[in-house]
């Protein structure tokens, strides 16, 4: 169930969060690449999880509200 916070947020400010999750992704990415690249073994990969998790939640509740916003 979605919360009513995140339900009344608009297109606008799902598309900034959208925005800012992409670049925390790319910035952990690299940040990751860095890592083994330095140290020869992958760090755990857990922001890069979480961070994805967040960033499909925002994309499923903007199709979400462009879906209900069609008028039938």
């Amino acid at each position: 169930m979605v919360s009513r916070a995140f339900e009344l947020l608009t297109d606008i400010e799902l598309t900034y969060m959208e925005k800012l999750l992409g670049e925390s992704l790319s910035k952990e990415i690299d940040e990751n690449k860095n890592w083994t690249n330095e140290n020869g073994y992958e760090k755990p990969h857990q922001k890069t999880r979480m961070i994805l998790a967040c960033l499909n939640a925002v994309k499923s509740q903007r199709q979400y509200v462009k879906t209900m916003s069609v008028k039938w």
